[in-house]
């Protein structure tokens, strides 16, 4: 024995052994993919796993199967009850519920479902489930990785793939998502007398590669999992009724872990703490996410991928240089880094920007005396505003700023030599010092805060140029020297500061007028005698020679062109404003010679007939003067013009191609053209012009025609040509206006020439720039989600810009990309949300119902509840009292038994008597009671908690429903942003669901609350009656106990007597001693018998008791055996009956009691829940 032992000690040392470990059988995950140890995922999740069918939820069915050949055994289920012994849930599945729980659907339903729905993604690795009815004819296995929006088949089964899936291809997957079709076999078993299925992801993978990390990443995760069985077994038929046909699963597991794309090795606990496989992962390589989905914050690098098998894609460190604690990766930077590095420092610290955080920000620069990975590697440039040129960036190396072209310092907070006062509004920063060379000392530079020089001696003025009083001669370098006028010759001390001539009296000359006078001439610009004293011309010197006036008479000499007694008016031949008196049009002389020629016969007419006066003669004159000062202005316009033809039809030409050029450039662009207005003024002008020819040309004609001796004529002539005169007059004030106009469209022709000169180069340069950048290629995808790769700019972009199949559609658990997809997105995701806000309205009526109905519920069993215990504490109350008056009376019964006067015959009265009562039911039933009573009490345990239990559940759910509300109007309220209201939709309708869930458990208690109380009603209501009738019982012993003790006291009396027949009896035994001793051998061997034969138990007891009390009886009366044989059987077999009855009656006792004191202990316990 000891040796096989010890045998079977080394094979099971050897299988341990030989077994791999989970938690180290997976490779190291610093040389590659590594993945946490497989675990039952049902265990500790079993509230996510559901049935679309179960038997008996609703109410008890019965399902019948096959038993031995010819029979069948009909069976029920009732899985009304979470924990029912006949109950199939779906709960009965996990493997900790034991091999003698199973789950089953109900009978005849074909298209059934087993769905797991986790609030993580998982890593499976096999499905097994242990069948207790026969296998189904058909399932497939279905998966999820987007949390049960779409849904992927891993694979088919069935008993006949042609027949069950006949469009499925059968055989090995070639690809990922290849679902074939395989024969549905058990491992164990039959496939008609149940079994067990496995689905293994590896098995699954292994006709595709051999890689795991592969097969785990394309196979491997999920959210959810489906088992749909599509067809229900073959179930033969026996006897003359068809059994059940159902599902029926056993044991089902789901191995796997926690999903880390090979990036960890062992999971650590999120959400379902006392699950056996936590849903989190503890990431490795550099990796973060709650699946090591993507790269730690400091760590992009490089681009995440998921790790293989001899590659564990680390995620790299980005160089931020100390300066960052996060990055994201560029793939933009990727490539043109060629593939190195692709980091982008987020948020750059320190007074640093670029990809690394590895330069000073505008207007920082670098410390040089610190590391670059230092907090203080940049520090503040500190420039000047009021020097420093607006908007210019300091050196990022050195710190130097730009300064303004009149400042200095590495700060731009100095003036430069010679300038002062700086200022922010001062375009060149500092003023530049006004200091006169001559009268400021070498060296010494104006203040840089006020602008004030430092003067030489005897120099005066803010700016250092003049000579104080009485002194000149600055132009020295050294000062300025006292005057020294003569104080005889001279008017005053001053002098002329710049020659230090003094005012010399009249006959006194030379510089300080210490010399007398000489003769001598006036100077320039005066006249008259120098004895005397000089008078300064009265001339505009504008308009004069030199010499300025004639230096005797002191009459102006006027240069050519100009006239006036000042020389202060241009000559009649000169047109132009004074000064500049410019020679007018050669066609003025012509004008100008007809009209002297005409003024001159005038005059002389006038001389010839000075009888005859001239109307008018005076204003006519005048006004012909204006004429002609108007016809001469008109002229000089026209002479003087610069525009030619040529150039203006340059111009035009100009004007026209930067039309076309805005034209290209903006085609909604609009013009103001005043070219056509300039040609309208020009035309009108020119043919104002050959009016005014015209006229001038038939007044010419008449004036010659007139040239007689008839005054008449010439008067009327005269006449006329006044008229004629005054209309030319008025046209002419007409065309002055319009010269005006012309003249300053003229300006505004040539600015606008000189402008599109600019501006067709700069159109050109903006062409040419816009044909290379900006490319908006990036931007196009960004907005269309596109992978466009050809360059487009403004100038040139081949193809459509938002072709209808370059971007990303966006669909329900498709990410996707670019302003247009996201936008149509948005649309759908809206569309959906005010679905969900519709379904959340009704699902809101729902829960405030269902909340209403079980408030009700719960105040109807609480009422219930509390009646039942008044109930059972008078119950108590009774059986104490009948228990104590039973025991009381069983004493009183046991006394009187137990006197030894008590006769036989009245023992056998009370014995009878006692036997006659009726219990309840007999021990075996009371027993049966009282474990079905404590059954009931451990499932009801304290019916205060559990109200007080549903209570909460019923605030919680009225909590969550407003909360529902609130998220309901949150929706509603949101318009701009529909990511906000979908989350509050699916906020809503998870609270919803929790409401939901806990007025379903508050319903289910109450509901078990119920059942539980008239369970226990219905037993203890005829315990109490029988009870009662126990007690009627025992009421009319007590009343008939009297008359017996009385009998008794006469049965005591007959015992005198007959101990003196005994007496008398004793003399006659001697005669009897023969037979007496024939009896005690009799007895004897009665005796041995007795001993050989076995234990009677109580019984044996008592006849041995009886036995005893017999010898006692035949020692006293031996004497009188003979005589009282008769009377010696009487007694014996009255005693028999009495020991019998005691010992019954003793036993009725023990088991009152025992039910008194259980019915104490179960009202005790009640008691206490209150």
């Amino acid at each position: 024995m000891m040796e096989s032992c010890c045998q079977l000690w080394l094979w099971a040392l050897f299988v341990l052994l030989a077994c791999p470990q989970p938690g180290v059988a997976q490779p190291a995950c610093s040389h590659g993919a590594c993945y946490p140890p497989r675990g039952d995922l049902l265990l500790g999740r079993g509230q996510h796993l559901m049935a679309s069918s179960t038997c008996g939820l609703t109410k008890p069915e019965t399902y019948c199967t096959p038993h031995g050949e010819w029979n069948m055994r009909c069976c029920k289920c009732d899985s009304r009850l979470p924990h029912a012994r006949n109950g199939h849930r779906v709960a009965n599945m996990l493997s900790s519920a034991g091999r003698a729980r199973w789950w089953q659907s109900q009978s005849g339903m074909e298209h059934v479902y087993l769905q797991l729905d986790l609030d993580e993604k998982f890593q499976l690795s096999s499905i097994v489930l242990d069948f207790r009815s026969p296998l189904p004819a058909a399932m497939l296995i279905e998966r999820s990785t987007d949390f049960g929006k779409t849904w992927e088949v891993y694979q088919y089964l069935a008993s006949d793939c042609a027949a069950a899936f006949p469009h499925i291809p059968r055989g090995a997957p070639e690809s990922w998502g290849d679902a074939r079709c395989q024969p549905l076999q058990a491992q164990h078993g039959y496939p008609m007398h149940g079994g067990k299925v496995k689905f293994s992801v590896q098995d699954l993978a292994s006709t595709i590669t051999t890689s795991y990390s592969q097969s785990v990443n394309k196979l491997g995760q999920f959210t959810n999992l489906r088992i749909n069985f599509t067809q229900l077994p073959h179930v033969m038929h026996h006897s003359y009724r068809s059994p059940s046909s159902f599902y029926a699963v056993t044991e089902m597991q789901v191995l796997g872990s926690c999903f880390c794309n090979g990036h960890a090795d062992r999971c650590i606990p999120s959400r379902d703490l006392h699950a056996m496989v936590h849903g989190r992962c503890e990431c490795q390589h550099n990796t973060a996410g709650p699946n090591c989905g993507h790269c730690a914050a400091l760590y992009n690098d490089r681009p995440w991928a998921p790790a293989e098998d001899n590659d564990p894609h680390e995620c790299q460190r980005c160089n931020c240089n100390g300066h960052s604690a996060s990055c994201h990766f560029d793939l933009e930077v990727f490539h043109a880094s060629g593939g190195v590095s692709g980091g982008v420092c987020d948020d750059c610290q320190h007074n640093t920007e670029g990809n690394n955080c590895e330069r000073c920000k505008t207007n920082y620069f670098r410390n040089q005396r610190q590391d670059l990975t230092h907090p203080e590697a940049c520090q503040p440039c500190e420039c000047d505003p009021d020097g420093t040129v607006p908007g210019s960036v300091c050196d990022p190396l050195s710190g130097h700023c730009v300064c303004k072209e009149n400042v200095q310092g590495e700060r731009c907070h100095l003036c430069k030599p010679g300038f002062a006062q700086l200022a922010y509004a001062n375009p060149l920063g500092c003023r530049r010092c006004a200091c006169n060379v001559l009268g400021t000392r070498q060296n010494v530079p104006c203040d840089d805060e006020t602008g004030s020089c430092s003067c030489l001696p005897n120099v005066v003025g803010t700016d250092c140029d003049q000579c104080a009083a009485g002194h000149w001669d600055m132009a020295s370098g050294r000062g300025c020297r006292p005057c020294e006028c003569n104080p005889s010759g001279s008017h005053s001390t001053h002098c002329n500061q710049f020659t230090g001539q003094c005012q010399c009296r009249e006959g006194f000359t030379g510089r300080t007028c210490s010399a007398a006078q000489q003769e001598q001439a006036c100077p320039d610009r005066h006249f008259g005698d120098v004895r005397v004293g000089c008078t300064e011309c009265n001339c505009d010197f504008q308009g004069t020679e030199d010499v300025g006036c004639d230096k005797s008479t002191g009459r102006c000499l006027c240069r050519p062109g100009v006239t006036g007694p000042r020389c202060d008016q241009c000559q009649r031949d000169h047109c132009s404003t004074y000064p500049s008196c410019e020679p007018c049009h050669p066609c003025f002389h012509t004008y100008d010679g007809d009209i002297q020629r005409l003024r001159l016969r005038l005059q002389q007419a006038s001389l010839s007939n000075s009888s005859v006066g001239l109307p008018g003669g005076s204003q006519l004159g005048l006004r012909l003067s204006r004429a002609q000062s108007s016809l001469q202005q008109a002229q000089g316009i026209l002479g003087h013009s610069s525009a030619t033809e040529q150039g203006l039809a340059q111009l035009g030409n100009a004007l026209t191609a930067i039309r076309e050029q805005m034209q290209g450039i903006n085609p909604n662009f609009q013009f103001l053209d005043v070219t056509a207005s300039l040609s309208n003024e020009f035309e009108a002008l020119n043919s104002s012009l050959l009016t005014i020819s015209a006229q001038y040309q038939s007044k010419k004609t008449q004036f010659e025609t007139s040239r007689s001796t008839d005054l008449s004529g010439a008067f009327g002539t005269i006449r006329s040509a006044h008229q004629t005169s005054t209309n030319a007059s008025s046209l002419a004030a007409a065309a002055a206006t319009l010269l005006a106009t012309s003249r300053e469209s003229r300006r505004d022709a040539a600015g606008l020439e000189a402008a599109a000169a600019t501006h067709s180069s700069k159109l050109l340069a903006l062409r040419a720039q816009m044909a290379s950048s900006p490319n908006l290629t990036p931007t196009v995808n960004k907005i269309c989600g596109g992978f466009r790769a050809e360059t487009c700019t403004p100038a040139q972009c081949e193809g459509s810009l938002c072709p209808q199949d370059g971007g990303m559609a966006c669909g329900d658990g498709l990410s996707c990309r670019g302003a247009r997809p996201l936008a149509g997105g948005a649309l759908r995701v809206a569309g959906k949300a005010a679905g969900e806000l519709d379904s959340l309205n009704a699902r809101l009526r729902e829960t405030a119902q269902l909340i209403k109905t079980t408030e009700a519920s719960a105040n109807q069993i609480q009422s219930n509840a509390l009646r039942l215990m008044e109930q059972m504490s008078i119950t108590r109350t009774q059986i104490e009292g009948d228990v104590r008056h039973a025991q009381q009376f069983i004493q009183q019964v046991r006394n009187f038994l137990s006197d030894k006067d008590t006769d036989p015959a009245t023992i056998q009265e009370i014995s009878e008597f006692v036997l006659s009562l009726r219990l309840p039911t007999d021990a075996a039933a009371v027993l049966r009671k009282m474990n079905e009573i404590q059954n009931l009490a451990t499932k009801l345990q304290c019916p205060e908690n559990i109200l007080a239990q549903t209570a909460e559940d019923i605030a919680k759910a009225k909590q969550l429903q407003q909360e529902a509300e609130q998220a309901r109007n949150r929706a509603n309220a949101v318009e701009g942003n529909v990511e906000e209201v979908v989350g509050n939709l699916r906020q809503a309708n998870t609270v919803l669901l929790e409401a939901q869930g806990a007025i379903r458990g508050s319903g289910s208690s109450l509901r078990f609350i119920q059942e539980r109380v008239e369970e226990i009603e219905a037993v203890l209501g005829p315990a109490e009656k029988n009870v009662g009738s126990v007690a009627a019982q025992l009421a009319v012993l007590a009343e008939g106990l009297p008359g017996l003790q009385q009998t008794a006291g006469q049965n005591q009396l007959r015992a005198g007597d007959a101990q003196q027949i005994a007496a008398a009896a004793s003399e006659e035994a001697s005669g009897a001693q023969q037979a007496f001793q024939q009896v005690k051998d009799m007895y004897a061997e009665l005796k041995s018998r007795q001993g050989q034969s076995p234990a009677l138990g109580a019984q044996g007891s008592r006849v041995q008791s009886i036995d005893l009390e017999a010898k006692a009886l035949f020692e006293e009366t031996w004497n009188m055996m003979l005589r009282m044989e008769t009377l010696e059987t009487e007694i014996q077999e009255s005693n028999r009956a009495l020991v019998a009855k005691s010992a019954r009656l003793s036993g009725l006792q023990e088991q009152v009691g025992r039910i008194r004191d259980a019915i104490h202990k179960r009202v005790t316990y009640y008691e206490s829940c209150s």
